[in-house]
C-alpha cells in the first residue's frame, strides 16, 4: 500500500505535510519515513538527471530505501563510537560537493532550492557519509601494508608501461552475500538503463558506488595497465572512450565503467623528460646570395663555438638584434620538431647544437637545462591506495555485520 502512497506523492506533488502518513522503514527502533524517502528520491533524480516516471520510482525505491537503512546504520554505529559530526564538518563537505560539481561557493543550496529539495535532504546524505568515514579513519591504523606489496604493484606498473593507459569511472555494487548476487545484478542492470536513458553517470557514482571513489564521481584518474582487476582490464580494452561498459562481475561484486580517455603506452612512460632550451635564430631570406647565406651561418657557427651559458647565447641575440630567439622552459622533446629534437638529444647542460637550417632562416640551440622525473606513483600513493582498498572490505564486512545485528523491519 504504501509504495502506492510514494508512487501517488511523486506523482502528483502533494504537499510534504500529506507524505507523513507511514514508516517506510524501522531501524532498531529509529525510524525511516515516507518523506524520507521521497525526499532522497527527488535528491537523486536531480543530481543525477534521472526522469521519474511511474516504473523508474518502482526499480529505484526498494536501492534507495536499503541505502537509507546503511546510513540509519553508520549514524548509530558512529554514535554508539562517540564520533559526532559538526557544522565545519558539514560546511566542508558541501564545499567538496560544489567543488566537485563545478558550483561557486553557495550554489549548492541555491540548487537544490531550484529544484524544490529541501537543504536537510542533502544534509540527511552527507551526515552518515562524514560519521562512517571517521569510523573507517580510526580502523585505518590497524591496516599495514607491505613494502614487498608496493614493490609487486610497481614492478607490475613497469611491466605494463608500453600498454595504453586509460582514464575510467566506475560504479561499483557489492556482493555481501551470494545469495544477493542475483539482486545486486539487478540493481545493476537498473543503474545502467538510468545511464542509456540518460543519466548522470556521476551523480550515480555518488549516489551508489560502494568505492571510495565515489566522492569523486567514481573517477579513477589515469591507471596503468595491471592496476585494475583482469575482468576489468579485458572490458575496458575493447572499450572506446566515451562507451559505458555492461555490468562487469568479480570476486567482489559488480561494476559498471565508463571509459572517459586512452593514452597510448610508452616503454619510457616512467620517465618525463623536461628540457631548458636557449634558441639563437637568424633569418635568411630565400634569395639570399651564398656569401650572404655563408655570412649568418659563420655568426651562428661563432656563437656555438664561444658561448658556454645561455646567457652568452642570450647576449648574442641581443646584438644582432634577433627577435626570434630565446628561451623556452619544460619543453618535453615530444613536442620539437624531429630535427631540433635529434640535435638536442645527444647534448649536455651548456652545449650546442649544430647550426640546422630552418624555414625562413637557420638556428642553434643550447641546452641550459634537464630535468627528469618518475612518472610512477610513488610509494606512498601505492601504500595509501592500497590501504584504501583494504579499507574499502573492512568497511563493507562491518556494515554487514550491522545489518546482521540489527532489528531492520521494512514497511513497504
Amino acid at each position: 500500500m504504501l509504495v502506492g502512497i510514494v508512487l501517488l506523492t511523486l506523482s502528483s506533488g502533494l504537499a510534504r505535510a500529506q507524505t507523513t502518513i507511514g514508516l517506510a522503514a524501522v531501524v532498531n527502533d529509529e525510524p525511516i519515513s515516507v518523506v524520507d524517502l521521497v525526499d532522497r528520491l527527488n535528491l537523486i533524480a536531480a543530481t543525477s538527471n534521472i526522469q521519474l516516471t511511474d516504473d523508474r520510482r518502482r526499480e529505484m525505491i526498494p536501492q534507495v530505501l536499503r541505502q537509507l537503512v546503511d546510513e540509519t546504520l553508520q549514524m548509530q554505529e558512529a554514535k554508539r563510537r562517540g564520533f559526532t559530526v559538526s557544522d565545519s564538518d558539514m560546511s566542508r563537505a558541501m564545499g567538496a560537493v560544489e567543488q566537485n560539481s563545478g558550483m561557486p561557493a553557495g550554489g549548492l543550496e541555491q540548487y537544490l532550492q531550484q529544484n524544490h529539495i529541501p537543504l536537510q535532504t542533502l544534509k540527511d546524505q552527507l551526515r552518515p557519509q562524514i560519521a562512517w568515514q571517521k569510523i573507517l579513519g580510526s580502523m585505518r591504523r590497524d591496516i599495514e601494508i607491505s613494502d614487498s606489496e608496493i614493490d609487486d604493484v610497481l614492478d607490475r606498473i613497469k611491466r605494463n608501461q608500453d600498454k595504453p593507459r586509460t582514464k575510467v569511472q566506475e560504479i561499483f555494487l557489492p556482493i555481501d552475500n551470494p545469495q544477493d548476487e542475483a539482486k545486486v545484478l539487478d540493481d545493476a542492470r537498473k543503474i545502467l538503463n538510468a545511464l542509456q536513458n540518460g543519466a548522470n553517470f556521476e551523480g550515480l557514482a555518488r549516489q551508489f558506488s560502494a568505492n571510495a571513489s565515489a566522492a569523486n564521481g567514481g573517477d579513477l584518474g589515469w591507471m596503468s595497465s595491471g592496476e585494475m582487476e583482469s575482468a576489468l582490464e579485458d572490458t575496458i580494452s575493447k572499450m572506446s572512450p566515451g562507451q559505458i561498459s555492461n555490468p562487469i562481475r568479480t570476486i567482489r561484486g559488480f561494476y559498471i565503467l565508463k571509459l572517459l580517455d586512452r593514452a597510448q603506452g610508452d616503454t619510457n612512460a616512467s620517465t618525463d623528460i623536461k628540457l631548458d632550451l636557449y634558441q639563437l635564430f637568424i633569418p635568411v631570406a630565400e634569395n639570399a646570395s651564398p656569401d650572404e647565406i655563408k655570412t649568418k651561418v659563420g655568426i651562428l657557427q661563432k656563437a656555438r663555438e664561444t658561448a658556454t651559458s645561455c646567457q652568452d647565447m642570450a647576449n648574442v641575440a641581443v646584438d644582432l638584434g634577433s627577435d626570434l630567439s630565446g628561451r623556452t622552459k619544460g619543453v618535453s622533446p615530444q613536442e620539437l620538431s624531429p630535427m631540433v629534437a635529434n640535435a638536442v638529444s645527444p647534448l649536455k647542460e651548456g652545449e650546442t647544437s649544430n647550426v640546422l637550417k630552418v624555414d625562413g632562416g637557420a638556428l642553434v640551440v643550447m641546452l641550459c637545462g634537464k630535468t627528469v622525473q618518475s612518472t610512477l606513483p610513488d610509494r606512498e600513493t601505492i601504500r595509501n591506495r592500497l590501504t584504501m582498498d583494504r579499507l574499502e572490505i573492512v568497511a563493507r564486512r562491518k556494515l554487514r555485520e550491522l545489518r546482521r545485528q540489527a532489528f531492520i523491519d521494512i514497511r513497504i
